[in-house]
This record gives C-alpha cells, structure tokens and sequence, in this order.
C-alpha cells in the first residue's frame, strides 16, 4: 500500500475530499461492507461534480447518473472509467436501499475506486506526474474458515458473472464501437445524443445503467422509424423507438434484481453461519 498504509496517499495533493472517502471505504471493506459502498459512491459523486464543473458546469447539480452520462458524451470519461463509476453507482444505491453488501463485492468496488483514483488524479494535476502504485487488498481483520471461504468464492463467482454480463450487454448494443477514434466517439455522441436529452430527463435514473445504451439504441430506431419505407412520421417514430426502449430496459433490470437477490442469499447464508458460529454451534 502507499502512504501509511492505504491505497489511496496518491489523492492528498489533488483532492483531500475524495482521498478522505476512499480512506473511510477501504476501511469499512471487511467491517461495514454497506457503509464502504455508501463511501465509494459519495467519492465517485465528488469526482463526477468536479470533472463537470469543469466541461459542463450547468449540469453540476444533476443527479449522478445524468452527471456521467455527460461525461461520456463529452468524451471526458472512457469507456473503461465509465463501466467502472456505473458498477459504484449501482451498488452503493443497492447499499443505501438496503440491499446487503457482502465483503468480496466491497473489495472489488474498492479495487474499481483505487484505478479510477489515478485516472482522475491524472485529469486533475495535468501535467504532472502520478503514481497511483498498484492496489494491495488491506488485510483482513480475522482468517477466514472454509465455509466462509468457499461462500465469498461463490460471492466472486457471481460477480464475475454479472460484470461479464454487463460488458456484454454494451457490446451487443454496440454503445461503443471500438474501431472508432476518440474524435469520432465524442463527434456521434453530440449528433446522436442531441435530440433526446429531454428522453433521459424524464426517463429519470432506473435501476440499471439501461438508460444510456438504449438512448443510443432509440435514436437509430427512430432513425429506422423515420425512413421512407416505413413512411412514419417524427412523433410516431418516437414512440416507437420508446416502446423498444422500454423493452430492453424491462430486460435490463429483471436481470439487475436477478444478480441482487441471488447475491442476498449469498449475504444471507454467510449470516447465518456466523450467528451459528457465536452461538457455539459450530
């Protein structure tokens, strides 16, 4: 670990705010799972707002979601950043509505924070020189037993599935194409993306990260919609390219509740041993 023993000395000379979240996670992993989530998402929010303040400074006081929704159609945030602050987002809201973190997922949201620290420090302190170092897991407080071991392995194993999922999910969708120079990234995204930015406003922030793949899907439906072989008009292909909208979402999210509930019997049966453990049962 870097500087007295955290992952996170590298953040103290360009922002003491996000150092000072990313120090109470990496310390929350193995004690309050929940509270650690709670801690990467505030610390991605204050990375968000400083990186719109910025590009896009009238979007400061948006919600998270929309904050870096602009920061991938600015081109500001990559695709591999972007993946990452999502998967923060959606567990650190998963934790805030109760939905129970086990310590494997913490750490590998932790592990997500330390290599986005050092992309942000890097846009921050342009021009200098920044070294995040590679990220070391802090030490677990106790030694696991099997059963604890081969639950957290279930735990991984889940979480791989659903970040495999995610990824591609996006592919399929082609959100991003990747024989495309940044230029031309950031050049579709402000054609494409223009005429529905009243569409995400309303739409709101849904479970998922559905919103911002199927905006992309809906301006070529409507596109398709529009041409002269289907003859219909704007409004009637707008709906259209909703209503297709829609049904990825729907999908997107019965899958999201799918990997939380699967996830929870997981926490659930790793309780349940430990209570068994106090008791002397074991």
């Amino acid at each position: 670990m870097t500087g007295k023993g955290t992952n996170f000395g590298f953040l103290d000379r360009c922002d003491d705010r996000v150092a000072h979240l990313a120090r109470q996670a990496e310390r929350y992993v193995y004690t309050d799972p929940d509270s650690c989530l709670f801690k990467l998402r505030l610390m991605i929010e204050t990375m968000a707002k400083r990186l719109v303040s910025m590009s896009a400074p009238n979007m400061v006081d948006s919600d998270l979601s929309s904050m870096l929704g602009v920061l991938e159609r600015l081109g500001t945030l990559p695709r591999r950043q972007a993946d990452g602050m999502h998967a923060i987002r959606r567990d650190g809201n998963a934790a805030v509505h109760g939905n129970s973190t086990p310590s494997p997922t913490a750490m590998r949201r932790l592990k997500d924070a330390h290599g986005l620290s050092g992309w942000y420090a890097r846009n921050i302190e342009r021009g200098s020189k920044v070294d995040a170092g590679q990220f070391i897991p802090p030490p677990a407080p106790f030694k696991p037993t099997d059963k604890e071991d081969r639950l957290n392995k279930d735990i991984e194993n889940l979480e791989d599935h659903i970040d495999d999922q995610r990824r591609r999910t996006r592919e399929a969708l082609m959100l991003f194409r990747e024989d495309e120079d940044p230029e031309g990234v950031r050049k579709r995204y402000r054609i494409e993306l223009k005429a529905l930015e009243m569409v995400a406003a309303a739409a709101g922030e849904p479970l998922v990260d559905a919103e911002f793949v199927a905006l992309v899907m809906a301006m070529d439906l409507e596109a398709l919609f529009e041409h002269p072989s289907f003859g219909a008009d704007s409004r009637e292909a707008r709906r259209n390219a909703e209503a297709q909208l829609a049904v990825v979402k729907t999908e997107l999210e019965q899958n999201e509740n799918d990997y939380l509930s699967e996830r929870a019997n997981l926490v659930h049966e790793m309780q349940l041993y430990k209570r068994r453990q106090l008791r002397g049962e074991l």
